[in-house]
């Protein structure tokens, strides 16, 4: 299957499209450019202004047009929280901003079916961000440069501001476990990686989740020590 991924938004949208990538391309797919025509499309959203949600729409309505016969996926925080709207825009499968792992694999399903002449129908996979407590864990790393690496080590917000939507579209506070945090770094570093980007949606709140005084500090001070002469990057941090 040749697949093309897009990106609209922050960088942790950019890392977790890095990781459905990895994803496919470990399993034997192969990354198409805008030249050709793809099997299927995979949309990463964005929700944070009323601008990214019409450019959300306008990629999907334009791949569609372009594509007709290609599988259309789209997840990340627009179909989060506005999930009818693209649903209405004739993609074949809608996912929100979790379960990237089951998101590629539903968009697999629909390109099999389409390739054998099935009509699988609309797939919906979406939950309530709110009731999510536990971190995605996706693959660290880098497409295309083996320099600097991007790592997510939390997601989600408590601060509920007036005028943002982050919490809704995102959940609550969920920070990576410092041994996997550990060993990541460990693993890039020794893959050759020269820098690591540390992402997520306000990494200041590393560990509030786990209730144990647990700081970004904390998680600072154990990746500096698996890093060895690597630079550590931060992003997000309010």
């Amino acid at each position: 299957m040749k697949f093309q991924c897009y990106t609209l938004g922050c960088k942790v949208n950019q890392y977790e499209t890095q990781a459905m990538e990895q994803q496919l391309l470990a399993l034997g797919h192969v990354s198409g450019t805008d030249a050709d025509d793809c099997d299927a499309y995979l949309i990463n959203t964005c929700t944070v202004t009323a601008v990214a949600d019409r450019k959300n729409r306008t990629l999907i309505r334009r791949l569609r047009r372009e594509h007709p016969q290609a599988v259309i996926g789209v997840c990340g925080c627009y179909a989060q929280v506005s999930a009818g709207e693209v649903e209405a825009l004739g993609v074949d499968v809608v996912s929100g901003s979790g379960g990237r792992e089951a998101f590629v694999q539903l968009v697999l399903d629909a390109v099999r079916q389409k390739k054998a002449g099935q009509d699988a129908g609309q797939q919906v996979l979406l939950d309530d961000a709110m009731r999510r407590r536990a971190f995605e864990s996706l693959p660290a790393g880098s497409l295309g440069t083996r320099t600097r690496a991007m790592l997510k080590v939390q997601d989600g917000c408590c601060n509920f501001c007036t005028y943002c939507i982050i919490p809704y579209a995102r959940g609550p506070v969920r920070s990576l476990p410092l041994e996997q945090a550990v060993a990541q770094t460990r693993r890039l570093r020794e893959e050759g990686y020269r820098e690591i980007v540390f992402t997520g949606i306000e990494i200041s709140s590393w560990g509030h989740d786990f209730k144990d005084g647990s700081s970004l500090i904390d998680l600072l001070e154990a990746v500096s020590a698996a890093a060895g002469d690597m630079r550590l990057r931060l992003g997000s941090l309010e």
